[in-house]
Formats: structure tokens, sequence, C-alpha cells
């Protein structure tokens, strides 16, 4: 026990200046590709109430749908499916499942892939996916800086007041939480918590990111490895949530592992249409020294947010045509590799 805690010590205080990001993307056409990264800067002071939730609080909406559909994870135990080892643990109607609406709060390691929702879910057949975004860069993004911050928390709560959030996506990793050895965030407790009182239906997903500057490590196997030692810490807070909250359906889920297995991918030449690990956003598995996503990266991590909220079998997907190599067999390798 004391070996575990000082490891959790050890790795809790290399992350704490993780997720302090310096940059993003301005929010993309649905089926677009969005343009390259620009400065992310936080509201004005002076700017109107009105302002700051267009720049904070982005509300995608192609259409509303009633109904939902149960979660769905991934199988490692069951029969294999044509061209993967996964099949869902919970097989899908014939028909396709309705749209959501989702709603992220978080930073930039996680708004690429909530933004690129309405894309994986035309590409999956389910319509009526409504994406909601409430956005803060670096860790201001994290659930305990947002929901410190009164302005940040009434933008939040103002998107789920209407009852109609199916799902609330939350990313890692609130300062308590690599405070305490991976133990303990309040924040997901308390947003949790408002979010079934507006809608007692309501579902819960916890993401866990990739490490940011990915130069400062030799490989992807280490820039993995304090991720890796954490998620499984991550998967009983998510627990711990869903048991305090009368047994909501509070799950954990890892699109950073999509992340490393590129760039794994990359280091090996498996990837000849990447040629940097830090560049172009169409070459480059990331596009600056942060470590925000490129375009591949943001599409294979997509598929793992799809997986999670949808339950959609990666290799069920019809190929993704704009890359060389398959982004649904990446994205299943990196659901494999998971801790």
């Amino acid at each position: 026990m004391k070996k575990q805690l000082a490891c959790a010590s050890a790795v809790a205080a290399l992350l704490l200046t993780s997720f302090t990001d310096s940059s993003a993307k301005p929010f993309p056409p649905p089926s677009a590709i969005p343009a390259p990264a620009k400065a992310e800067q936080e509201p004005s002071a002076a700017t109107t109430s009105t302002a700051s939730l267009l720049e904070t609080a982005v509300l995608v909406a192609t259409s509303q749908a009633p109904g939902s559909v149960p979660f769905v994870a991934l199988n490692r135990s069951a029969s294999p499916l044509p061209n993967s080892e996964f099949q869902p643990a919970v097989r899908l109607h014939q028909h396709q499942p309705d749209g959501l609406t989702v709603l992220y709060a978080g930073h930039s390691f996680g708004r690429p892939f909530a933004e690129r929702m309405a894309w994986a879910t035309l590409l999956a057949g389910i319509d009526g996916h409504e994406q909601r975004i409430v956005f803060r860069g670096g860790e201001k993004g994290t659930p305990q800086a947002m929901w410190e911050d009164p302005a940040v928390r009434a933008r939040i709560q103002e998107q789920l007041n209407d009852g109609a959030v199916d799902v609330v996506v939350l990313i890692c990793c609130s300062k308590e939480f690599v405070e305490t050895g991976f133990q303990y965030d309040q924040a997901l407790f308390d947003i949790v918590a408002y979010a079934l009182a507006r809608n007692p239906e309501t579902r819960f997903r916890f993401a866990m990111p990739w490490r940011d500057y990915p130069e400062e490590y030799a490989s992807a196997a280490e820039h993995r490895a304090l991720t890796d030692a954490a998620y499984p810490d991550y998967q009983l807070l998510a627990e711990s949530v869903s048991a305090a909250s009368g047994g909501a359906e509070v799950v954990a889920f890892y699109h950073g592992a999509a992340v490393y297995e590129i760039r794994s991918k990359y280091e090996r030449g498996l990837i000849p249409e990447l040629r940097d690990l830090v560049g172009s956003k169409s070459s480059s598995v990331f596009t600056d020294k942060k470590g925000h996503a490129s375009d591949m990266t943001r599409d294979t991590g997509t598929l793992i947010w799809l997986n999670s909220i949808y339950g959609v079998n990666p290799m069920n997907l019809p190929a993704v045509n704009a890359y060389e190599v398959d982004i649904r067999a990446i994205a299943t390798a990196a659901l494999v590799a998971a801790p």
C-alpha cells in the first residue's frame, strides 16, 4: 500500500502541470475540417453576457431528438466481429439509435472531439445529434476550475436547465484529483448532482486525454506512462460518483489512448502520411508544442467518443477515405491498449 501511495504521489506531482493550454481551433461547420489553430482567449471582462456565452458555451444543434439509447461498451470477451476483436456488450437495435443531446464542458484536449461528433454520428448513420460546448482553455477547463468559477458554473447550469441533455462529458484532470493521488474530485460529484436534478436520466462520461508537450517525451511509451497510471483510478472515481448518485450511469473513457496509438505508429513508420511529430495539421501527430490534435489525431479520437457515447464499434463504420491508413483500426487498437 505504501508503495502504491508513493507511486501515485509521484505521478500526481508530474501531472499537476498538465492540461494548461495556449491555443485552440475555431468552431467548425459540422461537415468541414476545422481551420488551423488560433490562440485561445478567455472572454474579456468587458464583453456582454451574450458575447461571453457565445465564446464559452457553443451550441450546435442539428436537430433536437427525444429519446436515447442505452450505453453500449465494447467487450473484449465477446465473440469477434469481422475485422475486429470487439463487439458491443449489448447489441444495438437493427435501426440506428436516435441522436442524443450531449454537453461537453472542458478544455481544448477534448473540444475538437466534441466538435467532430456531428461528423462522426453522420458517418454512423445516426440522426439528430445535438452538441453543446462550454469551453475554457487549459487548467481553467477542468471540472473543479469550471465549477468554482461562478460565471462558468452559470453557463454550465444554463445548458443543463432545460432538462434536455442526455449525456454530459467532463474531462480530466482537476487539481484536487491530482493532489489527492487520483482519489477524489468533488466537482464531478457536484456537476453530476446538478445535472440529475434537471434530468434524472442524464448519463455521464469522464474523458481521459493525453499529456501535453509531447516533445518532452522520447517515445509514445514514455509519453503515455503517466496517464496510463492515472486512468484506473479515474475509472474507480467514476464508479464512486455513480454509487453516490443513485446508480447513475457514469463511465470513464480514454481518448488519449488514440493519440498515443497514432504517435506509436508514426514512430514505427507505419503512417507514412505523417511526416512530423509536431507540425502541419494534415501531416503531423500534433499541431504545436503544446500538443494539440492534428486532423488524423482528432478524427481518430472522435471515434473513441462515438464508441463511448453511442456504443458504436469503430470497425462497423464505413471507411474514412480522408487518410491512407484505416483510422477505424487505429481507434480499435487504442481501445485494446487502454488499461
